[in-house]
């Protein structure tokens, strides 16, 4: 950038300031200075005529290195910048500052400092600074927030409490409810209140994860989404019109009588908008929602009565607000594991010890960042050293933690228990998988859900017999309110939110399992399929995880040792503790009495009843304890602890797949024995195809293959499939599945390139790539966990959500039917037939919060005992599954992590 003394001679000569090769789109603007006792004013199109420019922000780099400055307001559009600083006597002092500030060299940025990352910048923040207003013509104000800058003006309250402000609060409420989405996104903020009135928030947050500073940076680079996103809050204008009319009609009609045309002519010009729908309608000789609306209307003039419409009115408005709220809450507690995100990193110095902290928006792939004890992994990556047992529940539902070594891949979201592990980056920030499944997930509304555009047909239908039997009514009994009630009846509030609500639920269900919807639509045509095509990516020859041998040091016996190591997990945890169980009863070996059970980076310890302190330990935590083998243990080697890495090679036996290494049991320090583990038993799928089988008898099982016939039917003969075509290409397979019909259901790996025409050609496609392939995979649905276990939890949640679908549409018409009924034999009338049906409505509503809550609640329960577990207190880690409700279709429910989320309004702030 060229200084201002630079550029004044030039301007006295020409009187323009343009950026080179740039003309002028403004009339030019000559450089002038004003100083003030709080403040200097400058005019130049040069540098505040573009916000793009990079002469903006060197100059806002150097106006900050001075230490009085406080902030800087641009105008853009009028070339316009003051720079703000507290009132002095002194202020010449200061102006002379900011000429040398403003005249020196600028060194450049990218040198390196004693060893420090070029990325940790003289001035943070600045180079996500958005110069942009969210106004036209309006200026900007830039604030210095401890050592960054930004444009939120930062109050700190004290430790845990913070409030930010602007401007584009106040003026836009779409801006607010869009920076409230983004809060319950952020880790380590523990809960938020907007005032709209004085344009800010307040917000709680967690100092040990969440600075202020790095909060308002992070709030920086978020204004592109703050301003260009379309998900905004319901307008109010209508709803406000609605309740205005309704006191007016109440008024008109039972207190002031005079007011009572008014309150008609509201509630006509209220409706007239159906009426134009209705008259289009009939244009194409058709009659739905909008004529029903038009004959309430037309009683409504007829009779002179407003209230009752106005009623019916505000209850309209107020069922669909309700739910939006209801699934904006649900939503933010729902999904927050997948879309809550890191602000920062801690980036290793290879050529050193420092750590340096830095925007999570500053990392590239390759950088190595170190996560400790109790944090998130805020990045997908590869181990490259340490160890730790890691959470990862919360992406894929997998229960308990695993114990993480160099070479494993670790993921975004997931949560270090305990241990601590250097990493080195492969995807961060929105690139990583749980932010792609995150931004896939449904917000406030559900689109295209054809269970909602189904609801609107049914009720379009139902307009025309309404219609025929309120005019036979009102000609057979020459009395307007049997027909009024007939007509009242709500058909389509309830079903709109039922679909809503209830995909909301069985959307979550399915994460809560591990199983991750990228079509909502998919939910729905779950039911109609029942022609399962297995892919030869399905896995079908995947077997299952057994006991290969128990070693025993001589002190105990070989089934002490396995006793010992399966009361360590329980059976349903995860594949290798089922293995264990399913031994320990084939041999009958004993389970001891535990108490005071804990889970350690590669070790559980717990003690007997004996008071005995038993450990089952990894290989990676015999290693580094330096636990003496017996010599008899030592020889096997299947058993080799494994040796730190050299070159960049992985050992052997850390490289295994984490459930197939070996396990150590340790009694109060010495070595009992181990047990090996290995793919050997019958294939997963044989089960999976038998309970497939059970829940649906009229269900057909295939297998597509590229293999020769002889091989692919030797593979489906293992698992119970009868049906089997064979070398096959990708094309070949397409042309089997639409061959087979629309009720087909593909299951393979989406992620791979060759299974496109496959997904493209099925009614429904199930993907087993797991949650590290999310990115690329383009199934419809994708099992967030290996194996095919959960096709039965999947199927089941598919019959599930049909079954909410009919259960309240059968309250919504039972109560319809009841004020009909009440119309024509009881003299009810309008209002009384459109309060029984809102009531209706209303339990819809209650039915799905209370199951919504519920799930919620079992989330909050999950992640608490993993907050207390991850800071060392008392609690039971692996008690849950003794907890869990199972269904008879759901056989393996795991919970799924997520962190406390914010609650929108909290007390004592």
């Amino acid at each position: 950038m060229a200084n201002v003394t630079q550029i004044a001679p030039e301007t006295r000569k020409r009187g323009v300031e343009n950026p080179p090769g740039k003309p002028a789109s403004r009339p030019a603007t000559p450089l002038r200075i004003t100083p003030g006792s709080a403040g200097v004013s400058i005019w130049s199109f040069a540098l505040f005529g573009d916000p793009d420019s990079a002469h903006v922000r060197d100059f806002l780099s150097r106006v900050f290195s001075v230490g009085e400055v406080e902030s800087v307001e641009i105008n853009h559009a009028r070339a316009f910048a003051r720079v703000h600083f507290e009132a002095t006597e002194n202020a010449p002092a200061i102006w002379r500052k900011l000429s040398r500030s403003l005249k020196q060299t600028v060194s450049p940025r990218a040198r390196k400092n004693d060893g420090l990352d070029s990325r940790r910048l003289p001035l943070p923040g600045l180079d996500n600074l958005f110069l942009h207003s969210p106004f036209p013509k309006a200026p900007i104000r830039i604030h210095r927030v401890g050592t960054s800058v930004s444009t939120w003006r930062l109050d700190v309250l004290d430790e845990h409490r913070v409030r930010i402000s602007h401007p584009a609060l106040r003026r836009r409420r779409d801006i607010a409810y869009r920076l409230e989405q983004e809060l319950a996104n952020i880790i380590g903020v523990e809960a938020f209140r907007a005032n709209l009135f004085n344009a800010s928030i307040t917000i709680r947050i967690d100092p040990r994860i969440l600075s202020p500073e790095k909060l308002v940076r992070h709030l920086e680079r978020s204004w592109p989404r703050l301003l260009e996103e379309t998900d905004a809050p319901l307008p109010v204008r209508k709803f406000a019109a609605a309740g205005g009319l309704l006191g007016l009609a109440f008024t008109g009609q039972y207190v002031v009588l005079a007011l009572r045309p008014v309150a008609v002519l509201g509630v006509a010009m209220y409706g007239l908008p159906n009426v134009i729908a209705a008259a289009k309608q009939l244009r194409h000789g058709q009659i739905g929602l909008p004529a029903l609306y038009s004959a309430g209307l037309f009683f409504m003039l007829f009779s002179g009565m407003p209230f009752s419409s106005t009623v019916m009115a505000v209850l309209t408005q107020i069922w669909p607000r309700l739910a939006h709220d209801l699934m904006t809450r649900s939503q933010q507690r729902l999904f927050a594991v997948y879309r809550r995100r890191s602000t920062w990193a801690r980036l290793v110095n290879e050529h050193g010890p420092e750590e340096i902290e830095i925007d999570i928006d500053k990392l590239r792939p390759g950088d190595l960042v170190s996560v400790h004890q109790s944090e998130t992994i805020p990045v997908d990556g590869i181990v490259v050293s340490g160890f730790a047992a890691v959470d990862e529940e919360a992406l894929s539902g997998v229960a308990g933690a695993v114990d993480k070594t160099p070479g494993d891949a670790v993921f975004a979201t997931s949560q270090v228990r305990d241990g601590s592990l250097t990493i080195r980056v492969h995807a961060f920030d929105n690139a990583t998988a749980a932010h792609h499944i995150g931004t896939l997930l449904p917000r406030a509304r559900i689109d295209h859900l054809p269970s909602a555009l189904e609801a609107e047909r049914i009720a379009n239908r139902n307009a025309k017999p309404a219609l025929a039997l309120a005019l036979l009514s009102l000609l057979a009994t020459r009395l307007p309110r049997p027909s009024q009630a007939i007509i009242r009846p709500d058909y389509a509030t309830a079903p709109r939110l039922s679909a809503q609500l209830a995909a909301l639920q069985d959307i979550g269900d399915g994460l809560f399992q591990g199983i991750f919807f990228r079509h909502v639509a998919a939910l729905e045509r779950l039911p109609d399929t029942n022609v399962y095509v297995f892919d030869d990516t399905a896995g079908l020859e995947r077997q299952r995880i057994e006991v290969d041998e128990v070693f025993a040091a001589g002190v105990v016996s070989a089934d002490a040792v396995l006793g010992y190591a399966a009361a360590a997990f329980p059976s349903d945890q995860n594949e290798r503790a089922s293995a264990l169980h399913t031994e320990t009863i084939a041999r009958g070996a004993p389970l001891p009495g535990l108490v005071r059970r804990s889970r350690h980076a590669g070790i559980v310890r717990y003690r007997d009843s004996d008071d005995r302190l038993l450990e089952i330990a990894a290989p990676v935590y015999v290693q580094a304890s330096d636990v003496a083998i017996p010599p008899d243990l030592a020889k096997e080697a299947k058993l080799r602890i494994p040796k730190p890495a050299r070159g960049g090679e992985t050992d052997p036996v850390a490289a295994q797949e984490p459930l197939l290494r070996p396990l150590w049991v340790l009694r109060e320090g010495k070595v009992l024995g181990a047990i090996t583990f290995r793919r050997k038993g019958p294939p997963e799928a044989l089960d999976v195809i038998k309970a497939l089988k059970a829940r649906n008898r009229n269900a057909q099982f295939v297998h597509v293959s590229s293999e020769p016939q002889a091989k692919a039917e030797a593979i489906a003969n293992r698992v119970g499939i009868s049906i089997v075509f064979g070398r096959l290409d990708p094309a070949g397979k397409a042309d089997i599945l639409r061959t087979l019909g629309g009720r087909t259901l593909w299951i393979g790996d989406g992620a791979a390139p060759q299974s496109q025409p496959c997904i493209e050609a099925s009614a429904l496609s199930i993907s087993v790539a797991g949650a590290a392939a999310a990115a690329t995979d383009r199934a419809d649905v994708v099992l967030l966990q290996p194996g095919l276990r959960n096709l039965v939890a999947l199927r089941a949640i598919g019959r599930a959500h049909r079954a909410r679908l009919a259960a309240d549409y059968r309250v919504v018409y039972s109560a319809n039917l009841l004020g009909v009924v009440g119309g024509l034999l009881f003299g009810a009338g309008s209002l009384e037939s459109g309060l029984v049906s809102n009531a209706g409505t209303g339990l819809v509503y209650l039915v799905r919060q209370l199951q919504l809550n519920g799930l919620i609640a079992r989330l909050d329960e999950r992640q608490m005992k993993i907050i207390l577990a991850a800071h060392g207190e008392a609690a039971p880690l692996f008690h849950e599954a003794a907890d869990r409700e199972e269904s008879e279709d759901a056989q393996e429910r795991r919970p799924v992590q997520t962190f406390l989320q914010p609650r929108i309004d909290f007390e004592g702030i």
